[in-house]
């Protein structure tokens, strides 16, 4: 693949049907390297986005009060809009640079570079890879959390468990791209539709066997603004989109793709998100499985959710990984370079987590800032300036009023909710009052 550093943004080059086939068939004559199907996309898109949304959504609605339902409404068809919008940048990318229809590492930075140069591309390449850190180690908290529950006779602490837990996901993080480990996208889906299910079920029960008078807060802009930055976090899986299409057999099905996960989502959320606001109220924790009642239901939706996390992390942290190797010229086949960065990444994420070991405080400050703008401010504004690129060899492309007036709604909203929910998340961060010692300074056990 030929260097975009000291290309123009804008070829000379005309867009060659017949060569573009050629290099396609040649590639995966060489190597099988786009194995995704559409329902194996699917399930990767939903299996990345679902499942921390089943246990933030009730609190997020208790910071929001029930206009946080129409809240989840809206940011999941706004978030979807912008994955289709994404998915369409990566497609024109494919018109115009022959390069781009094969296998690309770092799909979502050259976008940026694509639409607005050098600096976009750093910047595109910062905030991706904060974010899918941030998310990473927020769950191995979460499935630390949910083990240390399961494992009370062991008298293992909750930081021993974020230790355990990221000694066994090493050896699966060396697995290259997510076409080399698609079962585990079967199995973070399987065990989030489950768990769902039995969680909305759990709810009710308690709603009807426990007789407590439910009181509803009234949202502020400070808690209302956490409320968005946890609903973001819960449906910011486009952040992986780039990737996942670029492993696809048919990249121009991703748009199907999104729109099926996102629907999915909304299925899975909403119901578990109305009826733990609607059982428990302000009593509703931030995890809401530690409002539910003790028992076998909670015993195995403990189990189904901490294996969904440990799948979803090796998702997550994929592409982060590949754009280091690209940086540090580590070769795309498995090998000794591969692990050891890989390993690196993960020490680095278990010293974060065994640092900041409350994942709340870490999801508002990332689903806040970098990945408010993944989602809501860079997908539009990049389909924009590519739209209004022109060449005579490439396909005409326009942005009607109507789409133009849409998508500045979208950037305004994401940004000064995303301001807003930042400097609220950086004030809690070091808030003396909040602040707690490092695993590292108390006993490990």
């Amino acid at each position: 693949m030929m260097s975009i550093e000291n290309e123009p943004l804008v070829s000379p080059r005309s867009f060659d049907t017949s060569t573009a086939k050629e290099n396609q068939t040649e590639n995966d004559s060489n190597k099988n390297i786009m194995n995704l199907s559409l329902f194996t996309a699917v399930m990767f898109l939903i299996g990345t986005m679902a499942g921390s949304g089943v246990l933030l959504l009730p609190h997020a609605l208790a910071d929001s009060g029930w206009t946080g339902v129409l809240l989840i409404v809206v940011c999941c068809v706004n978030s979807g809009y912008c994955g289709l919008i994404l998915a369409r940048c990566w497609i024109i990318l494919e018109e115009r640079w022959n390069e781009y229809q094969t296998k690309v590492r770092i799909p979502y930075p050259i976008i940026g570079f694509r639409a607005s140069g050098h600096f976009m591309r750093a910047a595109v390449s910062l905030c991706l890879n904060s974010t899918l850190f941030g998310a990473a180690t927020v769950f191995l908290l979460l499935s630390s959390e949910l083990i240390q529950s399961l494992g009370d006779k062991l008298n293992l602490s909750f930081c021993f468990w974020i230790l355990i837990l990221g000694t066994i996901l090493c050896p699966l993080m060396w697995l290259g791209t997510p076409e080399d480990f698609w079962p585990v996208a079967v199995g973070s889906l399987g065990t989030t539709t489950f768990a769902s299910i039995l969680l909305f079920t759990n709810i009710l029960m308690d709603h009807y066997n426990v007789e407590n008078v439910v009181t509803y807060p009234t949202p502020t802009v400070k808690s209302f603004c956490f409320s968005f930055s946890a609903i973001n976090f819960a449906i910011g899986g486009i952040t992986t989109l780039p990737t996942i299409q670029n492993d696809m057999k048919d990249r121009s099905k991703i748009s199907i793709a999104v729109a099926i996960s996102y629907f999915a989502l909304l299925v899975l959320y909403l119901p578990v998100a109305i009826a733990g606001y609607a059982g428990y109220g302000e009593q509703v924790k931030t995890n809401v499985l530690l409002s539910l009642s003790s028992g076998p239901i909670r015993t195995t939706i403990e189990i189904m959710l901490a294996g969904h996390f440990l799948f979803t992390f090796l998702i997550i942290i994929n592409p982060t990984c590949q754009e280091l190797e690209e940086m540090l010229c580590v070769p795309p086949e498995f090998g000794w370079k591969r692990c050891l960065l890989r390993t690196t990444v993960m020490v680095v994420v278990v010293f974060v987590a065994e640092t900041v070991p409350h994942f709340g405080k870490i999801l508002n400050l990332f689903g806040g800032s970098t990945l408010t703008l993944l989602t809501f401010v860079f997908p539009p504004l990049f389909y924009m300036k590519l739209s209004y690129q022109k060449h005579p060899n490439w396909p005409e492309r326009t942005v009607p009023l109507y789409q133009k007036i849409y998508f500045f709604s979208i950037i305004m909203i994401g940004l000064i909710a995303g301001a807003i929910s930042t400097y609220s998340a950086v004030q809690e961060i070091f808030d003396a009052s909040a602040l707690s010692l490092p695993c590292y300074m108390n006993n490990i056990v």
